[in-house]
Protein backbone atom coordinates (compact mmCIF):
# COMPACT_ATOMS: atom_id res chain seq x y z
CA UNK A 1 0.00 0.00 0.00
CA UNK A 2 2.71 2.51 0.95
CA UNK A 3 4.58 1.71 -2.24
CA UNK A 4 1.53 2.63 -4.29
CA UNK A 5 0.96 5.83 -2.32
CA UNK A 6 4.61 6.81 -2.75
CA UNK A 7 4.32 6.47 -6.54
CA UNK A 8 1.48 8.98 -6.53
CA UNK A 9 3.07 11.30 -3.96
CA UNK A 10 3.50 14.22 -6.39
CA UNK A 11 -0.14 13.99 -7.48
CA UNK A 12 -1.19 13.86 -3.82
CA UNK A 13 0.94 16.90 -2.93
CA UNK A 14 -0.40 18.82 -5.95
CA UNK A 15 -3.96 17.86 -4.98
CA UNK A 16 -3.45 19.09 -1.41
CA UNK A 17 -2.09 22.40 -2.72
CA UNK A 18 -5.12 22.72 -4.98
CA UNK A 19 -7.49 21.99 -2.08
CA UNK A 20 -5.79 24.61 0.08
CA UNK A 21 -6.08 27.23 -2.67
CA UNK A 22 -9.72 26.36 -3.37
CA UNK A 23 -10.60 26.49 0.33
CA UNK A 24 -9.13 29.92 0.94
CA UNK A 25 -11.56 32.82 1.16
CA UNK A 26 -11.41 35.02 -1.93
CA UNK A 27 -10.22 37.95 0.20
CA UNK A 28 -7.00 36.07 1.02
CA UNK A 29 -6.10 35.45 -2.63
CA UNK A 30 -4.29 37.94 -4.85
CA UNK A 31 -6.33 39.55 -7.59
CA UNK A 32 -6.65 37.37 -10.67
CA UNK A 33 -7.82 40.11 -12.99
CA UNK A 34 -4.70 40.01 -15.13
CA UNK A 35 -6.86 39.45 -18.21
CA UNK A 36 -10.28 38.08 -19.05
CA UNK A 37 -10.31 34.32 -18.57
CA UNK A 38 -7.20 34.09 -16.38
CA UNK A 39 -9.16 32.08 -13.80
CA UNK A 40 -10.22 29.53 -16.44
CA UNK A 41 -6.66 29.23 -17.71
CA UNK A 42 -5.48 28.59 -14.15
CA UNK A 43 -8.11 25.85 -13.71
CA UNK A 44 -7.02 24.26 -16.99
CA UNK A 45 -3.34 24.39 -16.01
CA UNK A 46 -3.88 23.04 -12.51
CA UNK A 47 -5.85 20.07 -13.76
CA UNK A 48 -3.43 19.42 -16.62
CA UNK A 49 -0.60 19.12 -14.09
CA UNK A 50 -2.72 17.07 -11.67
CA UNK A 51 -3.74 14.57 -14.35
CA UNK A 52 -0.21 14.40 -15.74
CA UNK A 53 1.09 13.58 -12.25
CA UNK A 54 -1.54 10.86 -11.87
CA UNK A 55 -0.43 9.37 -15.18
CA UNK A 56 3.24 9.66 -14.23
CA UNK A 57 2.51 7.77 -11.02
CA UNK A 58 0.86 5.05 -13.06
CA UNK A 59 3.84 4.85 -15.43
CA UNK A 60 6.27 4.55 -12.54
CA UNK A 61 4.56 1.36 -11.38
CA UNK A 62 6.70 -0.51 -13.98
CA UNK A 63 5.88 -4.22 -14.42
CA UNK A 64 2.54 -4.12 -12.63
CA UNK A 65 1.26 -1.15 -14.67
CA UNK A 66 -2.21 -1.53 -16.14
CA UNK A 67 -2.89 -1.19 -19.85
CA UNK A 68 -2.87 2.22 -21.50
CA UNK A 69 -6.65 2.43 -21.86
CA UNK A 70 -7.24 1.31 -18.27
CA UNK A 71 -4.78 3.95 -17.06
CA UNK A 72 -6.59 6.63 -19.07
CA UNK A 73 -9.99 5.60 -17.70
CA UNK A 74 -8.80 5.52 -14.09
CA UNK A 75 -7.02 8.88 -14.39
CA UNK A 76 -10.08 10.40 -16.09
CA UNK A 77 -12.44 9.30 -13.32
CA UNK A 78 -10.05 10.27 -10.50
CA UNK A 79 -9.49 13.73 -11.97
CA UNK A 80 -13.23 14.13 -12.68
CA UNK A 81 -14.15 13.36 -9.09
CA UNK A 82 -11.51 15.80 -7.92
CA UNK A 83 -12.82 18.52 -10.29
CA UNK A 84 -16.34 18.21 -8.93
CA UNK A 85 -15.02 18.01 -5.35
CA UNK A 86 -13.13 21.29 -5.72
CA UNK A 87 -16.24 23.03 -7.01
CA UNK A 88 -18.32 21.50 -4.20
CA UNK A 89 -15.82 22.86 -1.68
CA UNK A 90 -16.13 26.31 -3.25
CA UNK A 91 -19.92 26.09 -3.23
CA UNK A 92 -20.51 24.66 0.24
CA UNK A 93 -17.47 25.43 2.39
CA UNK A 94 -15.73 28.51 1.02
CA UNK A 95 -16.79 32.03 1.91
CA UNK A 96 -16.77 34.64 -0.80
CA UNK A 97 -16.20 32.09 -3.58
CA UNK A 98 -18.68 30.51 -5.89
CA UNK A 99 -18.83 27.33 -7.92
CA UNK A 100 -19.01 27.73 -11.67
CA UNK A 101 -19.81 25.25 -14.45
CA UNK A 102 -17.26 27.00 -16.66
CA UNK A 103 -14.60 26.18 -14.07
CA UNK A 104 -15.48 22.49 -14.42
CA UNK A 105 -15.34 22.88 -18.20
CA UNK A 106 -11.86 24.40 -17.89
CA UNK A 107 -10.87 21.56 -15.55
CA UNK A 108 -11.97 19.05 -18.19
CA UNK A 109 -9.99 20.86 -20.88
CA UNK A 110 -6.86 20.43 -18.74
CA UNK A 111 -7.71 16.79 -18.01
CA UNK A 112 -8.29 16.13 -21.70
CA UNK A 113 -5.01 17.78 -22.68
CA UNK A 114 -3.06 15.57 -20.27
CA UNK A 115 -4.86 12.40 -21.34
CA UNK A 116 -4.39 13.20 -25.02
CA UNK A 117 -0.67 13.81 -24.46
CA UNK A 118 -0.37 10.50 -22.63
CA UNK A 119 -2.18 8.58 -25.37
CA UNK A 120 -0.12 10.26 -28.06
CA UNK A 121 3.36 10.07 -26.54
CA UNK A 122 3.57 7.25 -24.00
CA UNK A 123 4.79 3.89 -25.22
CA UNK A 124 5.39 1.11 -22.76
CA UNK A 125 8.86 -0.37 -23.00
CA UNK A 126 9.22 -4.12 -23.05
CA UNK A 127 10.99 -5.57 -20.02
CA UNK A 128 14.31 -7.08 -20.92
Amino acid sequence: MWRTIFKYIWAIIWGVIMLLLVGLPSDDLPSSNYFEGFDKMAHCGFFFVFTALLLWGSISRSADAPSKIKTVIIAFFAASIFAFATEAIQYYLSTGRQADWWDIFADYVGIGMALFSYILFYQRRALQ
